[in-house]
This record gives C-alpha cells, sequence and structure tokens, in this order.
C-alpha cells in the first residue's frame, strides 16, 4: 500500500513536453547490474546498447555515457528509444524510478515526486493544496522489486508513529491562518516536544501530542503564546543566514551546478554582497536590504505563498523529515528552514529583478524551485554545511528568532 500525495497518480512522464528533459541534463545516469544483462541478451541490440555503457568507477553498476545530445537512447521526440522499442521493462531502476522516490516502512510505502523534474513540480506547485491518498500497489511482476527505495535514518521503533508525525507536522505547515514563517514556528515547538518525548523513549504519548497540535483548542489558546514568545532579531538574521550563504557558496565542493550560481548572482545583486569572496560581510547593511524588500515580501506572500507551502509539504513528506539528516530533530528542522528560506530569498530576487513582468516571474519561480532542488535535496555536502553551521544553535527559540520573521 502507498501513503502518496493524490497528484503523483496525475503524473506522466512526456519528454515531449517537458521543458527540462532529465535525459539532457548532465546527470548521472545509473544502470543496475540486472538490467546490464538483460540489454547483454538482446541479440540484435545488444552490442549497439552496450557500447553506450562504462562501468561505474564509484560503486556497483554502469553509467550512460552521455553525448552533447544528453542520453545516447533518447529519440527525436525527445522520448527513451529503449523503452519504445522494448517495453518498460526494460528501462533501468533509475529511469523506472525517477522522479518517485520512495521509502519503506514495512506495510506501507510512501511515495512523492522530486520537484527536480520540471513536470513534478508544476504538479507540486500547483496543486489547490496538498491533500493525502491510500493508494494500491498495483505493480507488474517485471517491476517487482525493481523500483529504488530509498534509505532513511527513522529507527524501526518509530515506523508505527512515522506517519501520524509526518501528518501532523503537514497539517501545522497547512494552516492558513497563519503566515509560513508563524507555521514554522509552531513546527519547530511540535518537532522539539517529539524530540523530548522519543529521548525519553515514551512512544505512547505522541499520539496525545499529535491530538494537541492538531487541535482549534491548542491554535486558539496556546498558539499565541508560542508566538510571542520569538522576536525576529533582523541583525541577527542576516548574521546567520548571510555567513552560512558565504560558507555555502564560497565552497566549490557545495556549489555544484551552472544554475545554482546564476541564482546566487541574483542575490548578490540584490543583497550589494559577494558570498564568494574572502572578505567580510557588512551584516547591518545586509540587514538593511533585507527590510527593504518587506514591500516585495508582502506581494510575494500574497501571490506564491500557496505555492510555497505545497513545496514545503511535498519537500517535508518526501524528505521524511525530522529524520532527513543525522542529527536530532532541531538539527533536522534548522536544515528544512534554511533550505526554505534559500529558495523564498531567490524567489525575492527574482521578484526585485523582474521590472513587473509577473508572467516572467511564475515562470522563474517555478524553474528556480526545480533546478535548486538537485542541490538542496541531493548535495549532501550542502545539506552537512547547513547542518554544521547552525548545530551550535544552542536552543530552539533561538534558532527560530535569527532565521524567522514573525
Amino acid at each position: 500500500m502507498y501513503l502518496q500525495p493524490k497528484y503523483v497518480s496525475k503524473f506522466q512522464c512526456d519528454g515531449k513536453i517537458c521543458p527540462a528533459n532529465c535525459c539532457k541534463r548532465d546527470w548521472r545516469i545509473l544502470i543496475d547490474a540486472e538490467t546490464f544483462e538483460k540489454y547483454s541478451r538482446i541479440e540484435s541490440d545488444a552490442k549497439e546498447i552496450t557500447k553506450h555503457l562504462e562501468k561505474n568507477s564509484e560503486g556497483e553498476g554502469f553509467l550512460i555515457e552521455q553525448d552533447e545530445n544528453g542520453c545516447p537512447f533518447m529519440t527525436e521526440e525527445c522520448l527513451c528509444g529503449l523503452q519504445k522499442k522494448f517495453g518498460e521493462e526494460f528501462l533501468s531502476q533509475t529511469c523506472l524510478s525517477y522522479p518517485r522516490q520512495l521509502c519503506n516502512f514495512g506495510e506501507i510505502i510512501e511515495r512523492t515526486l522530486t520537484p527536480t523534474c520540471p513536470l513534478a513540480a508544476e504538479l507540486i506547485l500547483n496543486s489547490p493544496r496538498l491533500e493525502f491518498e491510500f493508494a494500491p500497489l498495483n505493480l507488474p511482476d517485471w517491476a517487482e522489486g525493481n523500483l529504488i527505495v530509498g534509505e532513511t535514518n527513522v529507527p524501526k521503533k518509530i515506523y508505527p508513529c512515522i506517519i501520524e508525525i509526518q501528518l501532523t507536522a503537514i497539517s501545522i505547515l497547512q494552516e492558513k491562518r497563519l503566515s509560513v514563517d508563524a507555521r514554522l514556528i509552531i513546527l519547530g515547538y511540535y518537532l522539539f516536544q517529539l524530540d523530548e518525548i522519543i529521548q525519553r523513549d515514551d512512544l505512547k504519548i505522541i499520539e496525545t501530542l499529535n491530538k494537541i497540535y492538531r487541535s482549534e483548542e491548542f491554535f486558539i489558546n496556546q498558539v499565541p503564546h508560542l508566538l510571542d514568545s520569538v522576536k525576529f532579531q533582523i541583525l541577527e538574521f542576516a548574521e546567520t543566514f548571510f555567513t552560512l550563504l558565504k560558507k555555502i557558496y564560497g565552497s566549490e565542493k557545495i556549489l555544484t551546478t551552472e544554475s545554482n550560481r546564476k541564482y546566487i548572482r541574483q542575490l548578490e545583486k540584490v543583497f550589494g554582497a559577494n558570498f564568494s569572496a574572502n572578505e567580510d560581510l557588512n551584516f547591518r547593511e545586509l540587514a538593511e536590504n533585507y527590510f527593504d524588500l518587506r514591500d516585495i515580501k508582502k506581494i510575494f506572500l500574497e501571490k506564491y505563498s500557496a505555492a510555497f507551502e505545497n513545496y514545503l509539504v511535498n519537500d517535508f513528506f518526501g524528505g521524511v523529515y525530522p529524520y532527513k539528516v543525522e542529527g536530532n530533530f532541531q538539527q533536522n528542522f534548522a536544515v528544512f528552514v534554511v533550505r526554505f528560506k534559500i529558495l523564498e530569498l531567490v524567489a525575492l530576487s527574482i521578484m526585485t529583478l523582474s521590472r513587473g513582468d509577473e508572467k516572467n516571474v511564475r515562470t522563474e519561480i517555478s524553474q528556480m524551485l526545480s533546478d535548486l532542488s538537485m542541490d538542496l535535496n541531493h548535495n549532501e555536502n550542502y545539506l552537512s554545511a547547513i547542518a554544521d553551521e547552525l548545530k551550535n544553535k544552542s536552543d530552539i527559540t533561538t534558532l527560530m528568532r535569527s532565521l524567522l520573521d514573525n
């Protein structure tokens, strides 16, 4: 049985309409050993197929040798020639699975799509509200065992609780009576209390905690006090956030894609800083420049908060937070918030530089979310840099007041 956002059932890969076909990107497309053997047994085409595959020097299986046009098996219609000629069962595990993300929790498999695929990103961002459903597996025999199921840091003792933990967190992220930053503050308190319960190994209390955070009484009586306890410090935000940006974008290990470089150049133009140069940042000036964006941020929230809500919900569910990175829940929360703030500030820079071209802004923001998701979701150096930089934020309130503008 799958637990998935409802949009997943609507997805269908179509290279003819894909604005950034994954087969054309400079990605490492892995061919597993079993699929290689299957190709080798095709009498008519084995030699022609396998000549484009090279042994994976970093692990098992083989890699497709791409040329200037991308995958050599792609047709002029931007479709997979192998699938077209031999059938879907001849797709590799990578090509069969992408852009689906699967995590197995015993009787339940969670499934979502990654926004690194532009067609998936369009489904995610343009859904009125992400809703979830249970769906039967219904896999053909040849697909059994061939879908890539991701590994997680979730302890097996948490398996019976993980779905309700995620759905409670998602209910907080979808609370439209609060701003996005306010929702993240409430989420932070929820994860902090959840972490304490799990550390005490008192798992039976988790159900009670979930009921509290999903109740109207909690929203009316407790949420205002929790929000009042976090006073945003704009100078502290500038020091925390832009120091982190400098660490991330000053490292060639972390900054790996040209699209990422493009977006950091936009941020530098808007904020008047150089995050990759070996020079000190003027945090007071950065704080003032961030404050000057308040009118643009208001417009941004009015127009795009629903899309970013969907992005956050999909990210939390697909990334299996609060177990995305090694460390406690506070570190996972920090990574989750910072990744959102990077996307938010890049979106604000796009709007600032757009000169009022709203149609182009929407297209650029959608493309940006797809582009940056590659590093934000899959670059371990990126995730580690965020977690390491923020691990010294001693408590959840300090962390939130330096990141979240409530």
